[in-house]
Parts: structure tokens; C-alpha cells; sequence
């Protein structure tokens, strides 16, 4: 019969083996096709003229008390390249303080901007459904009032759908304040989920959206009332929602916007905890393409693989952790082995880049906050508190 100790330390093993198992395995096919594939899409180059595809496009922004900001967010639209009148811009707005008023001044001088008002706190998910609805483009475009889109990122952004396979397009985020210890640790987060990104364009669809700079063909969510009472936020729901229609969820790197990032760790965790819980929310949802062939490799390697990312890996790593310490206490002998084997580790990493550790701690931690938050506490996290860090 196995003693206490054994139980233990069998459990750790098996506690950790969960997550190594996860990330090795979902590591090397990233790698395969981070290298060796190439993503869906029709290059910008690859059109002559007499292809130029230019349909109007409405862009849509939620706006919730941006007064500090939205001025500075207009003006950058304005500088966009592409054809004003094939733009249609349109703000949806539940403000309590004065930025419907400084929208409505724009919309005033220039007849591209259209204000949507709402008079009481909504929560990004139906404003953002609202607009997409109200839109009379060709294609609707994503963005928020707290980020800046590159002069080119609309022509990219259609571009890709010369190719008819391409339902939705998601860009790429770009760090300005790389010169702050927080924003630094982004950048190295952001660069490892491009690849992943990229990754899983090359494969089939990638799952994460970043609804800052984001892209989908109107006459693909006409039926947007199917995802009333879908948890989580309505940008990510949408691409999985036209990804189950049969149609590619992809990332084009070409497509950039820029944002700060929070300039306080505990920011950068609440940021991520409320996209993480957001995330794992909406994949639970769509939990019936999990395995699923008639959606290939999004169904079956993609979609499982994320989750268990997201949630098993986490709450695995936290056992682990617990087993260790009551391993420490019944046979100290064993598990000081064991602490001198992940010291080394973490302090070889620690030298090696002190960020890439910080960077996966504080991953880990807002994962396992966003899931207590999520199970526990029961909190909806669609009203989405900004970081004040991030408006500058």
C-alpha cells in the first residue's frame, strides 16, 4: 500500500505533467506551422489595379467616458487612408460625461462621423452589437477609443477579403511605451501571441481577437440577435460565431494599431484578468465546435487546445503547488529535492530574462483570477472598467 508521501508526490507529478503536456504538445504544432505554413490571404501586392477592391467600410467605436481622449482618437481616423466617402464612422456612446458633445462637434464639420446614444451604462458587447447593426458598409470594422490605428490599417484590413474564404481579420498590437519596466513585459507577451496567432492563421483560425483593430463581412452577422445572452465580449463571440458559419478567422500582421500599456503591473493584471475571463466565457459558449471535423483543424487541435490553455493548465499548476507543500511538510527530504530542481530552473530563467518570467507568472495568476472571478464571485466582466494608464 502506498504511503501518504507517495500519494503526493504521484499527484505533483501528474499535476504538472497536465500543463507540460499541454504546451509541449500545442508548442510544437505552433512551431510547425509558425515556420512552415502560410496564411490564408491575398497579399496587397498580389492586386493590380484593375483589382483594387475598395468597399465602403463602417467602422465602429464604443465609447464610455473617453472626454480625455476621444479628441486625440478622431483626429487619428481622420488621418486613415483611405476613401472618406467609402467611410462610414460611427460612435456608440453611454457616457456620463462630455465626450457624445465633443463627437457630436466632429460630426458637425465632418458628415463621415454618426453618434449612437445611449442615455444609461450598456457595457461594451451592446454597443459594439448595436453599431455592427446599424452599419450600412460592406465590411464593419472594430476599434476602441483607447488605441490608435495606423494610417494603412483599413487598406490592409480589406485586402484580405479579395479572398473569399476570409470571414474576419484581426491586427496587430503595437506597444509605445516599451521604455516602462510594464510595458516592456507586454511587448515580450505581445510578440509570443502574434506567434501564436500567426500560428493558427497558417493552420486553419486563430482564436484570439483584438477588437482594437478587427474586421468582418456585414452580410455574415445580420443574424447578431443569435448571440443575445452570450457571455463574454461580443468581438471575440463574433469571430467564433463566423468561423462556425465556415468561413476563416485570421491575423494580418500588416494591420497595426497602437496602444499604451498599463503602467503598473496590478493595471496589467486587472487588464488581463478581465480578457482572460471574457475569453474563457465565450469559448465555453461555443464549447459544441470543440472536436467537431466539419471545422477542421480550428475544431479539432485549435479550440480544445486553447481552453485547456486557459483554464486546466492553470488550476493545474496551482495543485501542483499545493501537493508540494504538503509534500514539504509529511517528507521533507523528497520535496527538498524537488525545490532545489525548480529554483535552478526558474533562477537559470531568471537570468536568462527576467521578463519572460514575469510574463508568465502574472499570465498564470490573472488566468486563475479570471476563473475565481468566473465560478465564485460570479461577476460579469462586459462593462469593461478601462485602465486609466492606457488613455494618454
Amino acid at each position: 500500500m502506498l504511503e501518504i508521501w507517495e500519494i503526493l508526490r504521484i499527484l505533483l507529478f501528474f499535476s504538472w505533467g497536465i500543463p507540460l503536456l499541454i504546451f509541449g504538445l500545442y508548442g510544437v504544432i505552433l512551431l510547425y506551422y509558425g515556420k512552415r505554413g502560410k496564411i490564408e490571404r491575398q497579399d496587397k501586392s498580389e492586386l493590380g489595379e484593375d483589382k483594387k477592391y475598395e468597399p465602403l467600410v463602417s467602422i465602429v467605436v464604443p465609447t464610455h467616458n473617453e472626454e480625455s481622449i476621444i479628441s486625440r482618437r478622431i483626429e487619428n481616423l481622420l488621418t486613415l487612408r483611405y476613401p472618406q466617402e467609402k467611410l462610414e464612422i460611427i460612435f456608440v456612446d453611454d457616457s456620463n460625461d462630455s465626450t457624445p458633445n465633443i463627437i457630436e462637434d466632429y460630426s458637425k464639420r465632418f458628415p463621415c462621423f454618426h453618434l449612437m446614444r445611449f442615455r444609461k451604462r450598456m457595457g461594451y458587447s451592446p454597443c459594439l452589437i448595436a453599431g455592427c447593426e446599424a452599419a450600412q458598409g460592406e465590411i464593419i470594422v472594430f476599434a476602441e477609443a483607447g488605441s490608435f490605428l495606423d494610417t494603412q490599417a483599413i487598406p490592409y484590413l480589406v485586402y484580405n477579403f479579395n479572398n473569399p474564404n476570409i470571414g474576419v481579420v484581426s491586427g496587430k498590437d503595437v506597444i509605445l511605451n516599451v521604455d516602462e519596466e510594464v510595458g516592456k513585459s507586454e511587448d515580450l507577451y505581445q510578440k509570443i501571441y502574434n506567434f501564436v496567432r500567426k500560428a493558427e492563421s497558417n493552420m486553419d483560425s486563430t482564436i484570439y481577437m483584438k477588437g482594437e483593430a478587427a474586421a468582418v463581412r456585414k452580410d455574415l452577422i445580420k443574424d447578431l440577435k443569435d448571440l443575445e445572452g452570450c457571455p463574454g465580449t461580443a468581438d471575440t463571440a463574433i469571430a467564433l460565431f463566423v468561423r462556425k458559419k465556415g468561413y476563416k478567422f485570421i491575423y494580418d500582421p500588416r494591420v497595426q494599431f497602437y496602444e499604451y500599456a498599463p503602467s503598473t503591473r496590478r493595471g496589467r493584471i486587472r487588464q488581463k484578468v478581465i480578457r482572460g475571463a471574457n475569453l474563457i466565457k465565450v469559448l465555453w459558449e461555443f464549447r459544441g465546435m470543440f472536436f467537431k471535423r466539419k471545422y477542421g483543424k480550428f475544431g479539432m487541435i485549435t479550440l480544445p487546445f486553447s481552453f485547456a490553455m486557459l483554464t486546466l493548465a492553470p488550476i493545474s499548476l496551482l495543485a501542483g503547488v499545493f501537493f508540494l507543500i504538503l509534500l514539504t511538510l509529511i517528507n521533507p527530504t523528497f520535496s527538498f529535492m524537488m525545490w532545489i530542481v525548480i529554483g535552478s530552473f526558474f533562477l537559470l530563467t531568471l537570468l536568462y530574462s527576467k521578463q519572460i518570467v514575469f510574463t508568465f507568472l502574472e499570465f498564470e495568476y490573472s488566468l486563475l483570477k479570471a476563473l475565481y472571478e468566473i465560478f465564485f464571485v460570479k461577476k460579469t466582466h462586459d462593462q469593461i472598467d478601462k485602465v486609466a494608464s492606457t488613455r494618454r
